[in-house]
Parts: structure tokens; sequence; C-alpha cells
């Protein structure tokens, strides 16, 4: 028998004098045994760490019960030999800062987007009760493991296999939507689903910058609320589960870079390495991938793509000046450049300043300081 008990309570005693375990939760955290929802885990280096192994049972008992992320499953990307996660067990303190924000009182009916291991799950049972928890999970073994779990600590709260930007509507209305997976925008269902007066938490992300959101249901066909400061980093929600890419294609892209057109800028390099900016250029230009600092014909340089296998490089040039080049089926330089000109123009505002307003048509805009302010950045 493990004795666990000790480990979850200095844990959340960290957590604690952090900031982010309020009373309301810790003894969700104090009870819930993290390590029967991660019995063993992955490192960065996709070793594999079991509490069954005696050699290394201390090593896995100290780090479940870490302020860390546990990856917990990996899948092979397809038409690559390189391993992705696909599930994990959250950071503590952020799992407990989300918690925080759903603000949720007695006799509220929770969703939870993305199961997982179930562990965020037994926290939502111990606090609210069963049958006021709804989880779904597009892997159906995360669910049949995670409700074997639960069922051992004697919670059944309603778990469900699906699409989880489909939401769960046999058990709708909710007081609250907790998702514990990234997404790109706020799926249509989830506002319909959500009760009036209720709120949503996500993590609201692309490729480039990733921040948590509390959205409040407005009107009876929208939420709003504004960025937060902190980014959740989750993985995406995916539409296969067999495959760890969130759109569940491959990851090869195919770049055309014969004839580019070609372009002069003064928009310093560094402002694709600041926070804010890459923000607010995931706001203005739709599908933008990760950012390289490194041509493609291997020179220094900023090396921008899309989904769509557009893309843009900047060459450092004398002075302020740089040389741009850009291809592909659209132009996303023009965009980029504008984004930079319009956030200049803004006062370079933070991600805090920014909001979200979503309607249950599909339709979202982003705003500045107040929802009468919208401002003319596309959403991804």
């Amino acid at each position: 028998m493990t004795d666990w008990q000790p480990y979850a309570a200095a844990l959340a005693d960290d957590l604690t004098r952090a900031g982010v375990l309020t009373p309301q939760w810790r003894p969700a955290f104090t009870h819930v045994p993290r390590h029967l929802f991660v019995p063993e885990f992955y490192t960065s280096d996709d070793e594999l760490v079991s509490g069954a192994d005696p050699a290394q049972h201390d090593r896995w008992l100290t780090a479940v019960y870490s302020d860390i992320s546990l990856t917990t499953q990996l899948r092979t990307a397809p038409g690559t030999d390189l391993m992705w996660p696909t599930s994990s067990s959250t950071r503590p303190s952020l799992m407990a800062h989300m918690l925080a924000l759903l603000d949720v009182t007695d006799g509220h009916r929770v969703l939870e987007i993305g199961t997982g291991t179930g562990f965020n799950a037994g926290l939502l049972s111990h606090r609210l009760g069963d049958a006021h928890v709804t989880s779904i999970d597009i892997d159906f073994t995360l669910v049949e493991t995670a409700s074997q779990r639960l069922t051992a600590l004697g919670h059944q709260p309603h778990l469900a296999n699906g699409d989880g930007a489909n939401g769960v509507p046999a058990r709708a209305p909710y007081d609250r939507i907790i998702a514990t997976c990234a997404v790109p925008s706020i799926p249509a269902d989830w506002i319909t689903q959500l009760a009036e007066g209720g709120l949503i938490v996500a993590d609201v992300r692309g490729e480039l910058a990733s921040s948590l959101i509390v959205a409040h249901k407005s009107t009876p066909h929208s939420v709003t609320g504004h960025f937060l400061p902190s980014p959740g980093h989750f993985m995406w929600l995916r539409a296969n589960a067999d495959n760890p890419l969130r759109d569940g294609g491959e990851l090869a892209a195919t770049y055309d870079f014969t004839s580019p057109q070609t372009d002069t800028t003064t928009v310093p390099l560094s402002a694709f390495d600041d926070d804010n900016f890459r923000f607010v250029l995931e706001l203005a230009v739709p599908g933008l991938g990760p950012i390289g600092h490194t041509l493609h014909d291997g020179g220094d340089g900023i090396f921008v793509t899309a989904n769509d296998a557009s893309w843009a490089e900047i060459k450092p040039g004398k002075e302020t000046e740089s040389t741009v080049l850009h291809g592909g089926p659209r132009p996303i330089w023009p965009r980029i450049a504008d984004a930079w000109q319009r956030w200049n123009e803004l006062g370079r505002p933070n991600r805090s300043r920014f909001g979200l307003t979503a309607h249950d048509d599909g339709h979202q805009h982003a705003w500045l300081d107040h929802e009468d302010q919208p401002i003319h950045l596309q959403l991804c």
C-alpha cells in the first residue's frame, strides 16, 4: 500500500502558499490520490517511469505529487516515426487555478471536456458529487480506464466517449464547462449547452500563443470574457483518437519556394518572439503554424508557415530594413505586416486587454478592453 497522504498534503501546502489552491478545493486535492490516475508516465525522453517497478517507485511517487505535468500516453504522428503526447495529467497548480476560475457552488452541473486520466473528474466529483459531473473524451480507452479508476475510489460521474466539441447534449444544461484540452475557438455546442448565467473556462490557443479565458453566458446565444495573462498550453482537442494531430491529418507539408513574391519590411525580427504580438498574430491571421528561426535554405531569419502551406521568411538586412520572401496559396505576409501596424496603432496592448465574444451560430469576434470596442482582427 502506497503511503501517499503526506505527499498529497505537502503538495496542497505548496499550492496554497502559491495562492492557487483555495480552501474550497483543498479537501479534493488531499483526498483524491493523483497516483491512482498516473500509475506510470513518460519523461521528455520518452522513458517510461512506472510505480509498479520497485526500482522506480520513489522517483515515480515524488514526481506524481510534484507540481509538474506528466505525459501518460503517446501516439505516432501519421507518416512519421515521431511519438507525440496525446494525454497527460496536468500540472496541479494549473488545475487548481482553473478550478478556482470555475467558481462552482453546491448543486452546479459541470461538463469537463477532456477526461484524460480521470483525475480532474475525480476532483470535481469529490467537490460536487458524482451526479453533477459529466466528462467526455475522444479516446474510448482513456474513458474506460478513467471509469475504472474513479469506480475504485467510489466515484461514478457520467463519462462519455465522443468528440468534445459536440459536448454531451443529453446531460445539458450545464452551469459550468471546463476544457482541459486546447481549442482554437469556443465551439458553438458548448454555448448552446451552457445554462443562462453559466461560464466556460478554456484554453484558447493556436500554434503561437495560449491564453486561458473565462467566458460568461452574456446572452441566450453568446458568451464573452477577457483573455487572461496565464497560458494553458493544453494538448489539442483532437478529431481522431488514434491521431495526435488536431485535424486528424498528416504532419508533412510541401512548400513551393519557386517564384516567391518579394517585399521589404521594418518589422523587427524580435517581434516574432514577443508573446503579445504572437497572440495578436493568431487573432489576425488564420491558421498560422509554428515560427522558426531558420530559413528554408538554412540561413538565419524568421520562417513563418500556415496550415495551407503558405509561407513567409524574413531575411535580416542592413539597419532596420529586412527582405521578405513569401508564397503559397494565400499571401499571409500582408496580413502579418498589417497586424504589426495595427498592434502598434493600438499602443501594443498585452493579451489581457483583449476579449472574445462567441455566438452559438459559430461567429466570434475579438475586442479590446470592452465588448463594445471590437477590433478589426480575424479569429483563427
